[in-house]
């Protein structure tokens, strides 16, 4: 990556900084009351602690408290996490709010915050509740009530997707916090964020009338959204959990006991190894104290955490997954749970059942609740991957798991075990491999080294595999069952009735079709890293186009796509802008209206000058369809097209961009430029576009000249066609250059409020960037493109549409995979260095 680059997205980072004079005076005055105070390592003094701290359940504390205590936190690593919150927290307000509201939102959510905090802790100490007693008698001081109450607020300024968006991350993110850590200041934070939302929808529906506060039914995408955010909450909660330590006090702390493999303390492994120091350093090495334990705790949240996504996409093994992994952890916790109950050397107190109702008990209702969740929404996951993937992984487990079987089996013998411990201590084994989650019961540790590393390693070679494999299969989707010969027959008749100047790729190779119930319009796409791309915008009768798109969105979520329409014109702002789409310029429409063409003037000077020489070389235009060609001169465009290919270091580009297969189409017309000898100079093919069965115009495709052809050969060739469909069509088209236009785009969002997401297109604008400023050597795209524009042409701007901003990385994928389709990995890393390479840095 080159300097300049860098220097400018410093200079970038630093400008957005000085954007927010209100969040750094925050953060700055933050620092400043601490170090001034003596509170910065250790909170403050604490005389100064019951002034300006929040009491609970102690002696009321002075009525400013409630304002202060947002300035000052409990330790070191509280002022850390509070700067943090507030750079989130107050930074989102200050940008999309201004500065005086987002402090008004600070200052009043610090504030209620507190009051709520202190009411319900004076509500549980009243009512003995066993959490929110524990609470009391301590003074709590920290900025995340306030910060989080600025951006609950914020949301109201947001479009519809962010504002749903950043509302269930952060009351998802708060609510994990509180119940699985606990401490006061979670509490302070959840109430903080409710109390945000709530004031941030109240200022839509009563101040700001946008009428955005009204009750709507979730869509599709919404609940697997909402139900993968569920999933992914517990997850993560669990290992918050044994990140905090002793601070855990949260109803759902004890989850990650039943979730998570704890790794035994240096006495417990003496113990097993009978004070065999060299067992405890095998042990710390490769066995349960080592690197490979600390990766296996993690892989239950690794797994969760790979099951959200899939939800989220809408996919059914990700659902059947996640409904096995919490049926497990019920019956686990309930085993658990009867087994303390029932046993007789225990006797149960009122403190103890009261733990029993505040810990276990929800440690059993969470997962439950999860279950019930996923069977109400069972309908909603039902993207299946193809039957292959599913083999694949089927028979890649079964492998793993059976030679772990039988290699520890084989270890565990060789390694003088069977004299110390039992069968059923080797199968207590093979469990710790095979189940990344704790097993209600205890085992001897194995002896020997073999045994030891695949005791230690094996479960994180299995399910680490296990989990790539599973993040692949979602990449694959089941084929639907239709004809392809007959979806493709369908196309080519509806795009007869109509479409657009690209609307012809549309049958051509590597498109899937959708269409519509009534089969009057349909949309051509293909998929590549879960992105429907689309070929242009819907075919078939202009008046069915609205309801073609609308419902391929509805298609792309059934099947956990993401939709993008590609090169399309504006004609699709009305139906999907609505919606939340937004567009942003690929490319740019080059529009002949031939039939007031007359190559007179200087501006046509270059035209003027190709077709003398055409003449004087006694070279002509021939117009032929391919299968009607003579076969010398498809002898010669088949060898001018390999030596066109030769030449590049990629092979030929796809998607819009048509190559020497697609001329074969009986209804493709070519134009050949031949001399007196027969030697064909160059070609261009022009596609048909259709309204109501009759040709209304034609776009150019394939352009291919001779290395030692005629100097202005393809100028002659574009003439040529303008002279010979003049009298037929109004107008034709020299279709757009891709990826030509990467320097200048611009972007127009559904326009309906503030978007955090308007920066976004920038990291796909940097992925056009770079693939075209890569392939600009080897294919010429921004000549291509000044070359057209020496015939005066209108130009119509062709428009990608996209809903989710955080899908662009993905879309650009997708792009680039639509054009270089089947590109080898040896060649793709070339792409890859080429384009690192030729960075732009402006």
């Amino acid at each position: 990556m080159s300097t300049a680059v860098e220097q400018k997205g410093n200079w970038r980072r630093l400008a957005a900084m000085r954007k927010l004079p209100l969040t750094l005076g925050l953060i700055a005055v933050l620092w400043i009351v601490g170090a001034t105070t003596g509170s910065l390592l250790a909170g403050p003094p604490e005389p100064l602690l019951e002034q300006v701290g929040i009491g609970l359940a102690v002696e009321p504390g002075p009525w400013w408290a409630v304002f202060t205590s947002g300035f000052f936190a409990s330790s070191l690593l509280d002022y850390l996490a509070c700067t943090v919150m507030i750079l989130i927290g107050v930074g989102i307000a200050e940008r999309t709010m201004g500065p005086w509201l987002a402090l008004a939102a600070f200052v009043a959510g610090s504030a209620l915050s507190a009051l709520v905090l202190v009411a319900l802790v004076e509500y549980g100490t009243d009512n003995s509740d066993q959490w929110l007693s524990f609470l009391g008698g301590e003074y709590v001081v920290g900025a995340y009530g306030g910060a989080a109450a600025a951006l609950g607020c914020s949301t109201a300024a947001l479009e519809s997707l962010w504002r749903r968006r950043l509302r269930t991350w952060l009351v998802a993110a708060t609510l994990m916090f509180a119940l699985f850590v606990g401490v006061a200041q979670t509490l302070q934070a959840l109430s903080g964020a409710v109390i945000g939302i709530l004031a941030g929808w109240a200022a839509q529906s009563w101040i700001l009338r946008r009428q955005a506060g009204k009750l709507h039914s979730s869509s599709l995408r919404e609940t697997r959204f909402l139900v993968g955010t569920v999933v992914g909450v517990f997850a993560v909660g669990p290992l918050l959990t044994q990140l905090t330590g002793t601070l855990d006090v949260g109803p759902l702390s004890v989850v990650s006991q039943v979730m998570l493999q704890a790794s035994p303390t240096a006495d417990e492994v003496r113990e097993a190894c009978d004070d065999d120091q060299s067992c405890v350093t095998l042990q710390g090495v490769v066995g349960v104290q080592s690197f490979g334990a600390t990766i296996l705790s993690l892989i239950p949240v690794l797994l969760l955490l790979v099951c959200a996504e899939g939800l989220r996409r809408g996919r059914r093994l990700a659902y059947r997954l996640t409904l096995t992994i919490q049926l497990y952890l019920v019956a686990v916790t309930t085993f658990a749970v009867l087994q303390y109950v029932t046993d007789p050397d225990v006797t149960l107190g009122n403190d103890d059942v009261g733990y029993l109702l505040l810990y276990a008990i929800p440690a059993i209702v969470a997962p439950l609740i999860i279950v019930f969740l996923l069977l109400a929404n069972r309908h909603k996951f039902r993207v299946e991957s193809s039957d292959a993937s599913y083999r694949v992984l089927g028979r890649t487990t079964l492998i793993m798991a059976g030679a772990a079987v039988a290699l520890y089996a084989l270890f565990w013998f060789l390694g003088g075990n069977p004299g110390r411990s039992t069968g059923w201590d080797l199968a207590g084994q093979l469990t710790h491999i095979l189940v990344p989650f704790p097993v209600p019961f205890v085992t001897e540790l194995p002896q020997g080294l073999l045994s030891t590393v695949l005791y230690g390693l094996g479960g994180d070679v299995i399910w680490l595999c296990i989990l790539f494999l599973v993040l692949g299969n979602y990449q694959k989707f089941r084929a639907v069952a239709t004809d392809p010969a007959a979806d493709l027959g369908h196309a080519r008749e509806l795009i007869h009735d109509g479409g657009g100047s690209l609307s012809w790729m549309a049958l051509w190779e590597n498109n899937q079709y959708w269409f519509t119930p009534d089969r009057k319009a349909g949309v051509a796409y293909q998929v590549h890293n879960g992105v429907a791309l689309t070929v242009a915008g819907p075919f078939g009768a202009a008046e069915h186009h609205a309801d073609a798109a609308t419902g391929f969105l509805a298609h792309c979520s059934a099947l956990g796509l993401t939709p993008c329409f590609y090169s399309a014109t504006d004609e699709l702002d009305g139906p999907l802008l609505p919606r939340g789409f937004r567009k942003l310029e690929v490319a740019e429409e080059t529009l002949l209206n031939i039939q007031t063409m007359t190559f007179k003037g200087k501006e046509w000077q270059n035209v003027r000058t190709a077709l003398n020489r055409a003449d004087k070389l006694s070279i002509t235009d021939q117009w032929h369809h391919y299968r009607m060609m003579p076969p010398g001169i498809r002898a010669q465009l088949a060898e001018i097209s390999e030596e066109w290919v030769a030449d590049k270091a990629l092979p030929e580009m796809g998607f819009t961009l048509g190559g020497l297969d697609e001329l074969k189409d009986p209804e493709v017309l070519c134009c050949v430029a031949v001399d007196d000898d027969g030697l064909v100079h160059g070609v261009t093919s022009w596609l048909p576009v259709f309204t109501d069965g009759a040709v209304t115009g034609w776009t150019l495709d394939f352009m291919r000249r001779r290395t030692t052809g005629f100097k202005g050969v393809m100028e002659f060739l574009i003439a040529s066609a303008v002279n010979h469909f003049k009298e037929d069509v109004p107008q034709i088209s020299l279709s757009g250059s891709p990826l030509a236009n990467t320097d200048s785009r611009n972007t127009t969002g559904s326009g309906d409020g503030t978007d955090p997401g308007e920066g976004d297109h920038s990291a796909l604008d940097r992925v056009l960037a770079l693939l075209g400023n890569a392939l600009e050597p080897m294919y010429g795209f921004k000549s291509l493109a000044a070359f057209k524009s020496r015939f005066q042409p209108e130009h119509r701007t062709l428009y990608m549409y996209y809903q989710d901003p955080l899908s662009l990385p993905s879309i650009g994928l997708a792009v680039g995979s639509a054009y270089l389709p089947g590109l080898s990995p040896a060649r793709s890393a070339g792409l890859l260095r080429h384009m690192v390479a030729r960075e732009p840095a402006q």
